[in-house]
């Protein structure tokens, strides 16, 4: 049997959401992932399917308001970032994650 090694980062049951107007408009609706240690995760997908929003969402930079997190949970090496102070997540910003947009 192998060793089971805790995922770096778990994305559960993500929804991000932006306010147009009255309406409330789901950009992430409802994303699963899992990145295991010494793994590379490559997303793809058309122009406006979300890639960039959940990329801001796992980082803590999706601009507050109009963005919010609706639902779920984002964790990074075992710590929740949902909910975060902004200060917290600085710390983790260029030294624990990273993100490379194309």
């Amino acid at each position: 049997a192998g060793l089971m090694t805790s995922p770096v980062l778990s994305v559960t049951a993500l929804t991000a959401t932006f306010r147009l107007g009255q309406q409330e408009v789901a950009a992430v609706d409802d994303v699963s992932l899992e990145i295991a240690p010494g793994e590379i995760l490559g997303i793809v997908g058309e122009s406006g399917s979300g890639k960039s929003v959940l990329g801001l969402s796992i980082m803590g930079l999706l601009p507050s308001p109009p963005g919010r997190i609706a639902a779920g949970s984002i964790r990074f090496e075992g710590q929740e970032l949902v909910g975060l102070p902004q200060r917290q997540l600085r710390r983790l910003r260029g030294g624990g994650m990273s993100m490379v947009f194309q």
